[in-house]
């Protein structure tokens, strides 16, 4: 006989994050181009204009427009905005965003009449 080997059934490594009951639980954040639209008006994000909430940490006053997402204090939101995922997010929301006149003109439909 040799050693203690496993003769069952192998187990396949379940990707748990496909499965559907966990994505319709997932937290959605706000698409870039709605980012992009908030980033033209940053005063109306500032602490003191948002409207206090004690739902939200900090009151709801420390708010990252790119990110979406609400701090307990100035100082955790400065170290967010050092951070890698920061940086990515604010420089995809940077970028020009894509037209509807871009995709018609991507795939040869002119808009000219």
């Amino acid at each position: 006989m040799r050693g203690n080997k496993h003769t069952g059934r192998k187990h396949k490594n379940q990707n748990k994050k496909t499965r559907p009951s966990v994505i319709a639980k997932k937290r959605r954040n706000k698409d870039i181009d709605q980012v992009h639209e908030d980033l033209k008006t940053p005063q109306n994000f500032q602490p003191g204009t948002l409207p206090r909430d004690e739902d939200l940490p900090g009151m709801g006053q420390f708010y990252c427009i790119a990110c979406n997402r609400y701090f307990e204090s100035d100082e955790v939101k400065q170290k967010h905005e050092r951070s890698k995922l920061h940086k990515r997010r604010l420089q995809k929301a940077s970028d020009n965003p894509h037209t509807q006149q871009d995709a018609e003109m991507a795939v040869g439909l002119t808009t000219e009449r």
